[in-house]
C-alpha cells in the first residue's frame, strides 16, 4: 500500500459510503484522501477536510462490458475559503478539486484490480468552466476513470452545483508513473 503507515482512519469513515467497491478499497481512497487534504497546512487543506466521500464502485464500462471502470462520488459545502473577490468558487480551487477528486478513481480501480492503488503523478490537467458557485451552494463531484495502463491514468470529474441543479465545472486528468530518483 502506498499511503502512510503512520494515518489511521478515524472510526466509522467509510461507514455512510456506499458503492459496491469491497471495503479495503474504500479505506484505502478514504486513505489517500485523509492524507492529501489534511496532512500539514498546505495549499488547499482546509478546502480537502470539507470533501465527503458518497459512493464508491467499480463498474463495467458502459462501452467496452468486458472492462472495469471506477466511479467515485463526493459532496462538499463551498465555504469562504474556496471563494474569489466576486463571491464565486475561485478557479484555482476548482482545478484543486479537479487534481485531488479525480485522482481518486484510479486508486480506486488500481486496488479492485490487484495492484497497489498508487496513482502516480498528475501529468496534465484540463478544466472547462461552465457556471459560478457561491457561499453556501452545496457541490457533488462526480468522477469516473477513463484509462488504467501500465504507464499512464486518466480520469474525468463533473462539479455539480446540486443547490442551483446546474454544471459548474468539468475536467480531465493524466496522470503517470512518477520517475525513479537518480540520485
Amino acid at each position: 500500500m502506498f499511503a502512510p503507515k503512520y494515518l489511521e482512519l478515524p472510526p466509522g469513515a467509510i461507514g455512510d459510503v456506499t458503492g459496491n467497491a469491497s471495503r479495503a478499497t474504500k479505506e484505502l481512497v478514504a486513505l489517500w484522501l485523509l492524507h492529501v487534504c489534511s496532512t500539514g497546512g498546505g495549499f488547499g487543506v482546509r478546502t480537502g477536510k470539507s470533501l465527503k466521500l458518497v459512493e464508491i464502485s467499480i463498474l463495467p464500462k458502459a462501452d467496452e462490458p468486458k472492462r472495469q471502470e471506477a466511479r467515485v462520488v463526493l459532496e462538499m459545502p463551498v465555504t469562504e475559503d474556496m471563494l474569489n473577490l466576486g463571491g464565486n468558487v475561485h478557479g484555482a480551487c476548482i482545478t484543486y478539486l479537479i487534481d485531488i477528486c479525480s485522482t481518486l478513481p484510479i486508486i480506486a480501480l488500481l486496488h479492485a484490480q490487484g495492484g497497489s492503488g498508487d496513482p502516480g503523478v498528475s501529468q496534465q490537467i484540463d478544466t472547462i468552466f461552465h457556471a459560478p458557485a457561491s457561499l453556501g451552494d452545496e457541490l457533488k463531484l462526480i468522477t469516473t476513470s477513463t484509462t488504467v495502463g501500465g504507464r499512464t491514468t486518466s480520469a474525468r470529474i463533473d462539479l455539480w452545483d446540486t443547490t442551483h441543479r446546474r454544471l459548474v465545472a468539468s475536467g480531465t486528468q493524466g496522470k503517470m508513473e512518477a520517475s525513479k530518483s537518480k540520485l
